[in-house]
């Protein structure tokens, strides 16, 4: 994950010199006092450039002490703060990068991407009440302004956890989109966590419904949906379970990790075909 770049702010940079002034009456029955030294502050941009050179490399634990020594001269610097709570989190260390994106939130609580990684950050601490409460001022941050960037968006990240030995970055949608609607998709990645290897999905769509609806008794009540859980590989297609009402994230995160550890097995599946050369 690229670390976000700098919000475009103002930088003050603090310069500290230190002078020994010489002078007074010498006393040579006494030692010479020690010139008192003052400890530079690490310079904020220097971190910065380190924590973001580490996080290239992967380096995540090293990055994030960069990062803190820098927020020791800029405590409020936005952009020391959201890359310090993405090292954090990718170094595993959940309650510091809470404690990084906590106080981001505190600078500019409009800021989605903050409230994005809060909640995923609540789910890595196992704090659903929190985390919902983070979704639901997304969520409110979306509909408040219809004509921006946010509002422009489908999907969000909301989750990344290790399951099965793989790592897997989930998304939600926003809204039910289009014939083949999605609600949840759980992007598994390769070996450089930079491209995906295969996905499962909640969805809703349209031909399906069509379907439960013409063949349920009593027939469904209009609006109401029907939700299948699937796998898309290389290979094909995998069809894990049906669900109806729609389901809670957790509900279905469990039923991926149990995918994903070989301990559910698709109803049904379908092998590509391939075109004759």
């Amino acid at each position: 994950m690229n670390p976000k770049p700098p919000i475009t702010r103002s930088l003050c940079l603090l310069l500290f010199c230190v002078s020994f002034l010489a002078g007074g009456r010498c006393v040579f029955s006494q030692q010479p006092a020690a010139p008192t030294v003052t400890k530079e502050k690490p310079d904020r941009e220097e971190a910065f450039r380190s924590g973001n050179a580490l996080m290239d490399k992967k380096r995540y634990c090293d990055a994030l002490i960069q990062y803190k020594q820098g927020l020791e001269s800029a405590s409020k610097d936005a952009s020391l703060l959201y890359n310090g709570g993405l090292a954090a989190f990718k170094c595993k260390q959940y309650s510091q990068a809470l404690d990084l994106w906590s106080r981001l939130k505190t600078i500019d609580s409009d800021d989605w991407q903050t409230r994005a990684k809060l909640i995923q950050v609540y789910q890595a601490l196992s704090k659903p009440q929190e985390r919902d409460a983070e979704r639901l001022a997304l969520l409110e941050l979306r509909k408040r302004d219809p004509n921006g960037e946010l509002a422009r968006l489908d999907e969000y990240c909301r989750d990344q956890f290790e399951a099965g030995g793989e790592k897997i970055m989930a998304f939600e949608q926003y809204e039910l989109k289009g014939d083949r609607a999605l609600r949840y998709v759980f992007s598994i990645l390769d070996e450089s966590e930079e491209k995906e290897k295969y996905r499962i999905s909640l969805g809703s769509y349209e031909t399906t419904n069509a379907i439960w609806r013409e063949t349920t008794k009593p027939r469904p009540k209009k609006g109401e949906r029907l939700f299948h859980l699937d796998g898309y590989y290389e290979w094909g297609h995998a069809t894990y379970e049906m669900y109806y009402p729609e389901p809670s994230y957790d509900q279905v995160r469990a039923a991926v990790i149990e995918i994903l550890e070989k301990r559910k097995n698709a109803v049904s599946s379908s092998t590509k075909v391939s075109k004759p050369q």
